[in-house]
């Protein structure tokens, strides 16, 4: 599970706090700047994966394929019983993020050596209020 928000944190718990899921960012010009989003992911182990450690990398690409924003490291699965699952949440704030121009944009999350995980969106033109 990958998304978008407006906003997300993690509480004490372990609880995923998300407000504001979107897909679309309305600017009036180019460039413009979107002042605060947050990119959250959940991953999910199993008893397989218990105190394993997989590479994650997190990159944002434009529709021509540029790199706007990249992050690498590593989560270490938990200890999981048998036949049991275990959750982790990673929360990137990202504030100040500039677009060049509308287009479609994606955040691809890569861990270990599973399938690459994309999270589409649009930065769009909005008409100027009258």
């Amino acid at each position: 599970m990958a998304f978008l928000a407006d906003e997300a944190n993690i509480s004490q718990e372990g609880k995923l706090n998300v407000l504001g899921i979107f897909d679309r960012i309305g600017a009036v010009e180019f460039p413009t700047v979107h002042p605060r989003m947050v990119f959250a992911f959940r991953v999910h182990a199993e008893y397989a994966d218990s105190e394993r450690t997989f590479p994650v990398r997190v990159h944002l690409e434009d529709e021509d394929g540029g790199v706007m924003f990249e992050a690498n490291g590593e989560i270490v699965a938990p200890e999981v019983s048998p036949g049991e699952f275990s959750t982790a949440n990673q929360v990137f704030n990202l504030v100040g993020v500039q677009f060049g121009h509308p287009g479609n944009y994606k955040f691809v999350l890569h861990i270990g050596d599973l399938d690459a995980h994309e999270t589409p969106f649009v930065v769009a033109v909005t008409p100027a209020e009258l």
